[in-house]
């Protein structure tokens, strides 16, 4: 090897290194790396048998089913069975497609969790299984919904399209000035008390109170998760959020508890006369779940915070089902 080429790559050395290391420790770089090794250790780790319910979008359907059955049976409503599969493949539909979204568009791979990972790495099947539940919720939308059902779920459903695709397409923009959490959580909550809304030809506080505060209790679920798997306490925040989201996140057990109480006094209030009200001990003992999980925050991972707050809205719903009063 001539000697005037060994001494030039010698002296090309400090520079290579010097861009290597303003490469290894660029920003974009290292949310790409904790992206891959985050899908590695996903693809050989061993997933909890109860991380499943969540990671294949099965969780937020469990909760959307059971809430609709007990508020069919306060409003003295049967909610068959067209019904019932319509909102479950529905409410999977939209959050399996807002999750393979995520995975798409994320800018910050660090925001990504067990779930997105997962759905990156079977999309294809996946977005098969969407396609065709969604060929199945439109026949049975057709062929077995009343139309006043059909048109509400309609409306519901092009407001909820708009607002994805601008979460997707300008994220930062609207979630300056909606936070992504409190919409989630009326709009789920609009989208389970559908079959109930849409029939009705007035409305009273006896009917309407319970779904908002139904409404609240979704919200609290989902900026709770919000807070729990973002931020550690006494840490950084993960990535950018909404100053209503970090406020909330020094204040969830004073909103889980006003919730709590609220729910309680509603259901104190109530006329006996009324429609079984278990519907709200389930919002408050579901409130009051939630403030207990806040306050372990720090013995539980952000993993299991997840399926337990989602337990926390099943497990009273299931409850209050076998409770008449």
């Amino acid at each position: 090897m001539p000697m005037d080429r060994s001494l030039s790559e010698a002296g090309a050395v400090p520079a290579r290194t010097d861009l290597m290391a303003s490469v290894w420790h660029s920003p974009d770089y290292q949310e790409q790396l904790v992206g891959l090794v985050s899908a590695e250790r996903m693809t050989h780790t061993p997933v909890p048998w109860w991380l499943w319910w969540n990671i294949l979008s099965v969780d937020a359907p469990t909760v959307a089913v059971i809430w609709a059955a007990l508020f069919a049976r306060a409003s003295g409503i049967r909610l068959s069975t067209a019904e019932a599969a319509v909102l479950v493949l529905a409410v999977w539909v939209i959050y399996m497609s807002d999750r393979l979204l995520d995975g798409w568009t994320a800018r910050h791979r660090t925001a990504l969790r067990e779930r997105h990972f997962f759905c990156a790495g079977h999309r294809f099947v996946l977005a098969v299984l969407v396609l065709s539940a969604v060929c199945a919720i439109f026949w049975v939308t057709m062929e077995r919904l009343q139309a006043a059902e059909v048109s509400a779920g309609v409306k519901l459903g092009l407001l909820l399209a708009a607002y994805m695709a601008s979460i997707h397409a300008g994220r930062e923009r609207i979630a300056r000035f909606l936070p992504k959490e409190l919409v989630v959580g009326f709009l789920f909550a609009a989208g389970a008390t559908l079959p109930f809304w849409s029939r009705a030809m007035q409305f009273s506080w006896h009917a309407w109170l319970p779904w908002v505060l139904f409404g609240l209790l979704c919200s609290l679920n989902c900026m709770s998760i919000e807070c729990w798997e973002n931020r550690e306490p006494g840490a950084v925040w993960k990535q950018t959020t909404h100053p209503l989201i970090r406020w909330a996140d020094t204040h969830i057990n004073r909103i889980a508890a006003t919730l709590a109480l609220a729910a309680l006094a509603v259901y104190l209030a109530r006329d006996s006369e009324r429609p079984s009200g278990s519907g709200l001990l389930a919002i408050s003992i579901g409130a009051s779940l939630i403030l207990l999980l806040n306050c372990g925050r720090n013995k539980v991972s952000p993993v299991a915070l997840r399926v337990l707050a989602d337990a926390a809205l099943v497990l009273p719903a299931l409850i209050a089902l076998g409770v008449r009063g």
